[in-house]
């Protein structure tokens, strides 16, 4: 049995939480956690508003409010564009992060 839709409301505010895949670390260093702020930053140009988060060696946290994109594709491209890096910075490849994200709607 699948996990049941997220139910998003336009300009929600969520609380997202993104494990590294098995528990790994996938902020190892400054330049990875600086990588990801960055990226936090374009979110905000692109409608979100991001209102706080923690960046952990194994998994983040965030509190934003959604800005006329569904938080699936916004999480989407955040992540991806945060494992391309990684996996290029890392020499590595392969998933980044694991499953769906987490979150609690506010």
């Amino acid at each position: 049995m699948g996990r049941r839709p997220r139910e998003e409301e336009d300009g929600g505010i969520y609380h997202v939480i993104q494990r590294g895949n098995n528990r790994e670390f996938v902020f190892d260093n400054d330049m990875d956690k600086k990588y990801m702020i960055r990226q936090l930053m374009l979110l905000s140009r692109r409608g979100c508003i991001v209102y706080g988060y923690v960046i952990m060696g194994n998994h983040y946290h965030l509190v934003l409010k959604t800005g006329g994109e569904l938080l699936q594709t916004v999480m989407h491209r955040l992540n991806l564009r945060y494992s391309k890096y990684y996996n290029k910075e890392h020499d590595r490849s392969g998933h980044v992060f694991q499953g769906q994200s987490h979150t609690r709607q506010r």
